[in-house]
């Protein structure tokens, strides 16, 4: 049995359809036959988010979304990150292994530098409290989306410069799970999935939102009257994770024959999402409403994520010689 791990940081508008693509749905999938969790890194949100309510609605949102959409029988657990006792110790020490050079190197550091020249220390020590999140609970496999994929290298080197360092083998050197079809899905304007560009597509939007941002898909100019190729649209790009192969093979269709306008397909698009994710929205809107369901259920969670972070503390306090 593998141990399965991953997380998604509650900030902004909660779940967006690439989340739910390259991280829930594969660890949904790699969670079966395992022991699984989910993680809500809440910590991290304070490299941003420091008002108060800001921080709670961006966290019971996100919460309540993950519990809407995991099934009944769900394989996995989720837990909250603020909730384990030790991880910033844990942090702490990994720091002191990690070297400084390794850090300059980070994605998000150099991103938020390019922004704003005077950002926090939190945002340069993100990776190794990501570190911290992975390798605190011996996980074998995290799965993530290919631009997330740098984390999880710095956590195995992280994890190697410090059994190295203190000569055990006491921290696993987990796996990336990547599915590489995932690197095909299109954002709404053809850019680079940002914030700043606001081209996500939210899972748990009104549906009057969701319809505004699949309307804006960007699209060939083809006329109405004229064949379109389908394996070229964005559209239906997306649309290819969420139809059956059947509803996939008639528009497909459509798209062939002419007389099928890209605002249709968006429209169809509309129709296969709110299919896809009725079931999910609906218990979405129960856990908004009646949101002590989630606390009640994150606090047993909690206490077995604490347990397996205990005791892997516990036992790293004697390697560093900080308790005999």
């Amino acid at each position: 049995m593998k141990r399965i791990l991953t997380g998604v940081k509650p900030t902004g508008n909660g779940m967006h359809l690439w989340n739910y693509l390259g991280m829930y749905r594969p660890f949904v999938e790699k969670a079966q036959g395992n022991e699984a969790f989910l993680f809500l890194p809440d910590f991290h949100s304070l490299t941003s988010v420091h008002e108060r309510d800001t921080l709670l609605r961006n966290k019971h949102r996100l919460a309540a979304e993950l519990f809407a959409l995991m099934p009944d029988d769900a394989p996995f657990m989720v837990f909250e990150q603020s909730q384990m006792s030790h991880i910033n110790d844990i942090t702490w020490i990994l720091s002191s292994v990690t070297p400084y050079s390794l850090m300059l190197r980070a994605h998000s550091f150099k991103d938020s530098q390019n922004k704003n020249s005077d950002i926090n220390m939190a945002v340069f020590n993100y990776p190794i409290l990501m570190a911290a999140d992975i390798i605190g609970y011996d996980t074998d496999i995290v799965p993530v989306w290919k631009d997330q994929q740098q984390h999880l290298e710095f956590a195995r080197d992280i994890a190697w410069n410090f059994n190295k360092t203190y000569e055990v083998e006491f921290f696993k050197l987990p796996e990336a799970y990547i599915d590489e079809e995932l690197a095909l899905v299109p954002w709404i304007d053809g850019r680079k999935m940002s914030k700043s560009y606001d081209n996500f597509i939210w899972v748990f939007d009104d549906e009057k939102l969701l319809k505004k941002k699949i309307m804006s898909i960007v699209t060939g100019s083809e006329t109405l009257e004229e064949s379109k190729d389908p394996d070229s649209c964005n559209v239906f790009a997306l649309m290819k994770f969420f139809a059956s192969s059947e509803r996939l093979q008639s528009i497909r269709e459509k798209y062939l024959a002419g007389g099928y306008w890209y605002g249709h397909a968006k429209l169809e698009l509309l129709e296969i999402l709110l299919e896809y994710f009725g079931p999910a929205r609906k218990k979405y809107e129960l856990y908004m409403q009646n949101y002590s369901l989630v606390e009640e259920q994150l606090k047993v969670w909690n206490k077995r994520a604490e347990q397996l972070h205990c005791e892997k503390y516990n036992t790293l306090k004697k390697i560093v010689w900080l308790e005999k």
